[in-house]
This record gives C-alpha cells, structure tokens and sequence, in this order.
C-alpha cells in the first residue's frame, strides 16, 4: 500500500514523465501522418495543433483515470472521447449549438475538437486557399459551413488559430487541476 505517500509529489511526478511520452507519441503520429499525406504545409504548423490536442485528450484521461474505478475507465474514456470529440465538435452540429449562447460556451468548456479542428482548418484555409467549383456544390456548402463555424469575422486566421490553441491549453490545465482533485478526495480512506 502506498500509505503516507505524498498526493501533490506522485501527481506531479506521473504528469511530468507521462508528458514525454506524449510529446513522443505526438511526435511519432504527427510526423508518419505528414509522411503519409504530404500536404503543402510547413511541418511545425501542422504539428501544433496535434500537440495542443494531445495536451487536451490527456487532461480527460486523468480525469477520469482519478474519479472512476480502474475496471470502468477505458469504456468511460471511449464514451467521453466519442461526445466530446465526435458529438460536440462535428463542424455542422457545432453550427446549432453555436446559435444558444449557453450551448456554445458549454461545447467551447469540454469539446476538444471545436479547438483542434478550428486550428486545423484554419491552417490549411491559409495555406492552400480551397476553392471548389461550381459543379462540386456539396464541397462548397461544406467549405461555407466551416467558415461560417471557425473563421471570426474581424480577426485574423493567425490569431483565431492562438485563442484556439490557449482555450486547448487551459483545459488541459483545467483538466488536471479537477484530476488532481480527484485523486486527492475520491481515496481519502486510503491517505494518511
């Protein structure tokens, strides 16, 4: 038993050694991805939004690793990952929820991808500067839509694309201050 460990000294430390392995994984996906799709992006401002991202995922899975029984995690995991990431950040059901107020700040809070597809898209609209014809009419609804989702009139792409990757930040920091949280408070029968 690991009794008269201290909680904040074990978080902090699995936090710090799990966040090489994150950049590293990140890394390794981010780059066999690149190689792969060669789009006509600088590799860097690919990377970052995959960076950002996984920064945010594994904020959730300390979550919810520290409040729920270790048997129920990987369901709970996949569950969260499939509303929070597929549901809620869907450009075109973002476009509704986008429309109530309360919707749109609750979906901003806990929906990784609203963040990560935002910096995506913005990245490659910059850059490769899609343009569908005329005889591609459900491309340009798609393009229209995730304009109409993702670029903030008044502002520009560069900047859009930052607060995307501060509000990724900030959960993720949000994320591990409930984990810690969580782990301090859910096994208090287990702490000296």
């Amino acid at each position: 038993s690991a009794s008269g460990i201290n909680v904040p000294a074990y978080f902090q430390a699995k936090v710090l050694v799990n966040t090489i392995d994150i950049v590293l994984m990140t890394f390794g996906f981010t780059s066999i991805y690149y190689l792969i799709r060669q789009p006509y992006i600088a590799y860097w401002r690919f990377f970052v939004p995959f960076i950002f991202t996984s920064y945010a995922a594994s904020g959730w899975g300390y979550l919810i690793s520290t409040i729920v029984p270790p048997q129920h995690g990987p369901f709970i995991v996949s569950l969260v990952s499939f509303i929070v990431c597929g549901l809620l950040g869907n450009p075109t059901t973002l476009e509704s929820f986008r429309e109530i107020a309360v919707m749109d700040i609750a979906v901003s809070a806990i929906s990784i991808s609203r963040w990560a597809v935002q910096m995506s898209f913005l990245i490659a609209n910059d850059v490769l500067k899609p343009n569908p014809g005329n005889d591609h009419a459900r491309d340009q609804a798609m393009l229209y839509t995730y304009k109409n989702v993702y670029v903030v009139e008044g502002q520009s792409s560069d900047t859009t694309f930052w607060h995307a990757a501060i509000a990724l930040f900030a959960m993720g920091f949000v994320l591990r201050i409930l984990a810690f949280l969580g782990l301090k408070f859910t096994n208090r029968s287990k702490q000296v």
